[in-house]
């Protein structure tokens, strides 16, 4: 889980630095290029069952709703404050609750019910709409958030019969087509330096996925989950000392608010299926 923190942590960064220079379509292509390139190997060692599967529809759909959330992602991290952009991203939980409650029919108690309302009073504290003029930038990382739950909806349904490396090649050919025109019209000739960054960016990402996913079926989710929210820490130091971002008290207190409750949900969602008798499904790492 801390190599999952730390590879996001320097992905954040790296897009920070590349964004200055290439369009986020640009780099969304590119990331799924390297990844695509880096996952042909397992696909001729795993013959044609890399690619196979029962639910070809479902995965274009994952593949479209992950082309919003890598776009948003690379979007904040570009233009907005590392450490707000990290917090407001952390919401997939929340999202993640709400959605299962209004769209699966999935009964939640009065402690993950007040747990969620306590997340979203967090992002309330955060931006203070009324308070101070409100920027509608910062509405999108919370579309990650929300992305990346809908997402988190889907992998449930795919894990059960398709594989980590299925999910993920298939999730990098879609998100490639839809930026290719995006990425025609508004393509910056990288330089032989940042297609080096962009090719670390992909592998990183890689490395965080796996060490994500394998966290958490090797350990307890309740003991390693924690340790993911060491990205919001790590994002703010490196905001502070590389690109001079000091997070406000108002970031930092609902920082810990949206922290606070997502990890009483994660507590509670862990209790519930220990009582079930049943495993959680893997993860997703925007």
């Amino acid at each position: 889980m801390l190599a999952n923190a730390l590879s996001s942590v320097v992905i954040m960064i790296l897009v920070r630095l590349l964004g200055q220079d290439i369009p986020v379509f640009e780099l969304v292509f590119f990331r799924n290029i390297f990844v695509l390139s880096l996952g042909l190997p397992f696909v001729f060692r795993g013959g044609h069952n890399a690619l196979k599967t029962q639910h070809f529809n479902l995965h274009l759909a994952r593949g479209g709703i992950s082309f919003v959330a890598m776009s948003c992602f690379y979007w904040a991290f570009s233009h907005l404050p590392m450490a707000e952009s990290t917090a407001l991203m952390f919401t997939m939980p929340l999202f993640l609750i709400a959605l299962t409650t209004l769209f699966l029919g999935e009964k939640i108690g009065w402690r993950r019910t007040s747990a969620t309302v306590a997340g979203f009073l967090g992002v309330v504290i955060m931006l203070r709409p009324g308070y101070v003029a409100f920027d509608p930038a910062f509405l999108v990382p919370l579309i990650v958030g929300l992305a990346d739950a809908v997402t988190a909806l889907v992998i449930r349904k795919l894990a059960r019969t398709d594989s980590l490396l299925t999910i993920m090649l298939y999730m990098a050919m879609t998100t490639m087509v839809l930026t290719i025109v995006p990425t025609y019209f508004m393509w910056v000739t990288p330089t032989t330096e940042f297609l080096g960054l962009l090719f670390v960016m992909s592998l990183l990402t890689i490395v965080s996925q796996f060490a994500y996913v394998a966290a958490l079926r090797v350990g307890e989710a309740t003991a390693v989950a924690p340790l993911n929210y060491i990205q919001i820490v790590l994002a703010g130091l490196a905001g502070l000392l590389l690109f001079a971002e000091k997070p406000s008290v108002w970031t930092a207190t609902g920082a810990l608010v949206i922290v606070g409750s997502t990890l009483y949900i994660a507590h509670r969602e862990a209790r519930l299926k220990r009582h079930a008798g049943t495993l959680a499904p893997p993860g997703e790492v925007p």
